[in-house]
């Protein structure tokens, strides 16, 4: 064990004893030792290098008025103000690096807006309020955190009227990237989302369908669509079937190049090669009512994704993990009475669970290997990275 010191190092000194001389003539003087006797200079410490471990990120969870955030033992580190949001849900509510960013509603007359809350400071980012406090604000910001893209959709007048903007997070250069019209190609109620940022900086972005209801346990995106910043150019990624419903699509890699949902025929979750357009359809589970809450792992080759019932007089879930690309699906945890519902990866091994039971949500830690700790209560909105 280090003791924290550095190597020891004992340095030999030769001493000679020079002998007195004596009065008598030919009395031999003091000799030197060879070169060849004396000890080498003890070599100099071979410098090691030394990592800094990383950090481990904390969890970050709403509930009531306020946002908790936790160590991964469980420790209650702080809580911010989470005053007018009611309920998170995806692109309502967002950890990027150590501020946390939520859709305010009814702050205001102008509406909702999207607000930032730093472990010292409130503010709201005012080019993103909505100019009736009837209409919906959704937001994601990219992980550096330098840039947003904001929806803004109303139901004022029959279908809804919704555009989709992106700026600098200082609400610098702001683009009008597309907005609902009455000849568009698009079926009426659906409105813009954000969904994320990619990797390259390319934005992704969805027409959510909307006016369904019903006992629905997970969030999910219509179709995906990527718009690239520097050309102003967009592309489909996951375009709305002709068939489409009720949002499905529930999970991107980082580079958009694969893309998970339940968006296959009945109770199916698939996952989509964006740039072939093959899917990979896995085998329904065992009380695999409803699926969703997909997730990739930082590296983009392993899934993770929650199955329920679809019960609510008798609901139980499970967390299944595709443990590679080609692999097939396995439940490495269960829960019942209730269900996952949000899964964020904290690195290749582990994941943060949300899920609910009773009237209460709650966050755990789970394994690939299915090992589960408790983290503590609310709804899972992120990860902050230290």
């Amino acid at each position: 064990m280090s003791t924290g010191r550095g190597p020891l190092t004992l340095r030999v000194s030769s001493i000679v004893l020079a002998g007195l001389a004596c009065s008598l003539r030919g009395a031999p003087s003091a000799s030197t030792v060879p070169s060849t006797q004396i000890p080498p200079e003890a070599a100099a410490p071979t410098a090691v290098a030394v990592s800094t471990p990383v950090a481990e990120p904390l969890v970050v969870t709403h509930l009531g008025s306020e946002f908790q955030v936790y160590a991964l033992d469980g420790t209650l580190l702080e809580t911010r103000s989470a005053e007018g949001l009611s309920w998170a849900r995806p692109n309502t509510a967002q950890v990027v690096g150590q501020s946390i960013y939520y859709v305010a509603e009814g702050a205001g007359e102008g509406g909702a807006v999207v607000r930032r809350v730093t472990s010292t400071d409130t503010s709201d980012l005012e080019f993103t309020r909505s100019g009736d406090p009837s209409e919906i604000v959704t937001f994601a910001v990219s992980d550096d955190g330098s840039q947003i893209a904001w929806g803004r959709s109303s139901w004022a007048n029959g279908p809804p009227f919704s555009q989709l903007w992106i700026a600098g997070i200082d609400g610098g250069t702001p683009v009008l990237i597309a907005q609902t019209e009455t000849l568009d190609d698009i079926a009426e109620f659906f409105v813009l989302e954000p969904v994320r940022w990619l990797d390259d900086g390319d934005l992704v972005y969805a027409w959510q369908v909307t006016g369904i209801g019903g006992y629905i346990l997970f969030f999910g995106w219509s179709s995906l669509f990527s718009y690239d910043v520097a050309s102003g150019a967009t592309r489909p990624v996951a375009a709305l079937a002709p068939d489409v419903t009720a949002p499905c699509w529930t999970g991107l890699t980082g580079d958009g190049a694969f893309a998970a949902g339940a968006c296959g025929a009945a109770r199916e979750v698939i996952e989509r090669n964006t740039q072939t357009g093959i899917d990979t359809v896995f085998p329904v589970l065992a009380d695999q009512g409803q699926a969703g809450a997909a997730a990739y792992a930082p590296s983009g080759n392993r899934l993770g994704y929650a199955i329920a019932r679809g019960d609510p007089d008798n609901e139980a879930g499970q967390l299944v993990l595709v443990a590679g690309r080609g692999q097939g699906p396995s439940v490495i945890a269960s829960h019942a009475p209730g269900a996952f519902d949000e899964i964020q990866w904290i690195d290749e091994e582990r994941m943060a669970i949300g899920y609910w039971q009773g009237e209460g949500s709650f966050v755990d830690i789970v394994g690939v290997d299915g090992a589960r700790t408790a983290v503590g209560q609310g709804r899972l909105i992120g990860l902050m990275r230290r």
